[in-house]
């Protein structure tokens, strides 16, 4: 007798628990939407976008969402749209119990600022990916110019057409960019140690030679082809922490590290 007091009330449990989901599934699609909300994760960082272009993107779209029933509203669209904004790196859009659409970002961080032999100027972002400038935000980076031959929409268009390729879940064939994968790696190296953001200022690429503009000092540091090049910053440091206390930080015009195991400094 106590076994089937246990199995119906189990069985009542259970068919108290469907009821009551079934009543709030019902509740849920008469909930309608009273409001957007957006935050942006790395807004201390970046200032790249914010609540007001998100809801100009929804907008420009569209999309009918405040005063709809929650349910019927595509998250998945919302987030495509957003996540074509150059800025943003992630976007992910759901709703919630209290009638709202929440949406989460995280923007692209860059690391470089190319301006190229074309009069363009765009970002390099810690990724890889090129994003253009903004006309509510700069941000504080290496700069690198000179003889940069690379075509910002010529970039953009090869990464969209591998995003899409991955999307689709083909293969994206490799075709990079030697002199942006160069930017790229030397960026992120300076980038990524605290001693060399500190120090280098500007990239500036000349025919086949990379130089370097420091902070601190009046030369110019001749780094040459990426070959060996953390080989040749180590040498570099060496310098900066040894040599250029005791001799003075400007009293050289150049200091060469073309030649990997050399370390040549020419006086004024």
């Amino acid at each position: 007798m106590e076994k089937v007091k246990k199995i119906v009330s189990w069985l009542l449990l259970i068919i108290y628990l469907m009821v009551s989901l079934t009543f709030i599934a019902a509740k849920r699609k008469e909930v309608k939407c009273e409001k957007i909300a957006v935050s942006v994760k790395d807004k201390k960082q970046n200032l790249f976008i914010g609540e007001k272009d998100v809801l100009s993107i929804l907008k420009k779209k569209n999309e009918k969402i405040i005063g709809e029933p929650v349910e019927s509203i595509n998250v998945d669209r919302l987030e495509g749209y957003i996540r074509l904004h150059p800025s943003v790196k992630e976007a992910n859009v759901y709703r919630d119990l209290n009638g709202q659409i929440k949406v989460s970002i995280e923007q692209r961080n860059p690391i470089v600022r190319v301006f190229n032999s074309r009069g363009e100027s765009f970002y390099i972002d810690e990724e890889g990916m090129v994003m253009p400038l903004s006309y509510k935000y700069t941000a504080h980076v290496l700069v690198a110019s000179g003889a940069i031959n690379l075509s910002y929409s010529h970039i953009v268009a090869k990464q969209r057409a591998a995003a899409k390729q991955l999307a689709s879940g083909g293969k994206v064939v490799q075709n990079s960019n030697h002199q942006l994968d160069d930017l790229f790696q030397l960026a992120s190296y300076i980038y990524h140690d605290e001693f060399w953001n500190a120090q280098i200022e500007q990239v500036y690429v000349r025919g086949n030679e990379i130089q370097l503009i420091p902070r601190v000092g009046s030369h110019l540091i001749r780094l040459g082809t990426m070959e060996n090049y953390t080989k040749k910053f180590r040498n570099l440091k060496a310098l900066y922490e040894q040599g250029l206390p005791v001799t003075g930080w400007n009293n050289y015009k150049t200091i060469n590290l073309k030649y990997t195991n050399q370390v040549i400094c020419t006086k004024r």
